[in-house]
């Protein structure tokens, strides 16, 4: 045998060598893929026909309902109950104003009537000038 016969030999016995392992991982990688597509194809086979099940029954639902005319009535029932959901949030919005308005200058109005009736000064806390109360108890202790 010449050299490069060989040389040929051992190339190949090694190419050989480093295929076979290749090979077996390449044959496992595709049994493995084969079972997970398997198990695949059943679980999307199972979903399809539930959603055909769920389909099935949902048309059975609205033709009876479209039989009976209860869809019209449904919609306008959703459409009255959307107006009045709007008129509230406008009427809420308005009374929210209103109320801003208004409560501050009651509670003005009741501190001005409590104190025309007291007949005294107006105190500190009604947001009157009048001497704090610990002007009063120093006046006092003093007396």
């Amino acid at each position: 045998m010449d050299a490069w016969q060989v040389a040929v030999l051992v190339l190949a016995a090694v190419l050989v060598g480093a295929l076979l392992p290749t090979l077996v991982q390449l044959y496992s990688v595709l049994h493995t893929l084969k079972q997970v597509i398997g198990k695949t194809a059943t679980d999307v086979e199972q979903m399809t026909q539930t959603v055909h099940r769920t389909a099935d029954r949902l048309d059975r639902i609205t033709a009876a309902l479209e039989k009976d005319g209860k869809v019209e009535r449904m919609m306008e029932g959703v459409t009255a109950v959307s107006s009045m959901v709007l008129q509230l949030r406008d009427t809420v919005k308005v009374a929210s104003a209103v109320g801003a308005a208004v409560v501050p200058a009651v509670g003005a109005a009741v501190r001005a009537w409590h104190g025309a009736h007291d007949g005294a000064a107006p105190s500190p806390e009604r947001g009157g000038g009048g001497p704090s109360p610990a002007e009063d108890s120093k006046k006092e202790e003093a007396s």
